[in-house]
């Protein structure tokens, strides 16, 4: 693949845009030009949808010089991945969720939907709309799917959140949420970096 191939990373409620861009420094060396992108998950806009607008915006603009575009959410990022991908599943080569939260999951206790979206509105927006979009996925959009979580628990994403039947859903040798992030994204990074340049075989 000679056309460049960038990939829009999405932070989760911390936006913590500098952390994942140096994650991230490296994938350059394996073709992949990665730009991180905080929708602002507490900024002040409770709605999800002027976001996931300017997302899809920034998708549009992108494919419209010739780069090839993929997504990757981190933790409430992932959703947000997602819910673009469907609005340009034909034109987004791939996507990866990475311990991100893809439906409400339980309804009671530390982990609840309620108590992990209460600061954030918006979050709470788009994992309904995920869910509520999740069976207009086709099998073939479904190959363009990886998801990842942490293979010894995550403490604030319940790991049947995370999956999505259908895609390769994979696990990082790792304990707990955010240093499970920050492993796939670098030590654990091989089988994201390829699946993203579509040579996941």
């Amino acid at each position: 693949m000679n056309k460049v191939h960038s990939v829009i990373i999405i932070p989760g409620l911390g936006g913590e845009t500098r952390m994942l861009q140096l994650a991230t420094n490296h994938w350059k060396r394996h073709g992949l030009d990665t730009i991180v992108h905080s929708v602002g998950w507490r900024d002040g806009e409770p709605s999800f949808e002027p976001k996931l607008k300017i997302l899809v915006e920034m998708i549009d603009r992108l494919t419209n010089k010739g780069v090839v575009v993929s997504l990757v959410g981190t933790s409430a990022g992932g959703s947000a991945a997602l819910n673009a991908f469907i609005e340009r599943r034909n034109v987004v080569h791939r996507v990866v969720n990475v311990c991100g939260r893809l439906r409400k999951g339980p309804s009671t206790g530390f982990r609840s939907f309620e108590a992990k979206t209460a600061s954030s509105p918006s979050f709470a927006e788009s994992v309904k709309l995920f869910e509520s979009r999740e069976g207009s996925l086709t099998d073939l959009d479904k190959q363009k799917i990886m998801t990842v979580r942490a293979m010894f628990g995550d403490e604030l994403v319940p790991a049947n959140t995370t999956i999505l039947q259908g895609a390769l859903n994979t696990k990082v040798p790792s304990p707990e949420h955010v240093f499970s992030i920050g492993m796939s994204l670098t030590l654990f990074s091989k089988p994201v970096i390829l699946f993203l340049k579509g040579t996941n075989s």
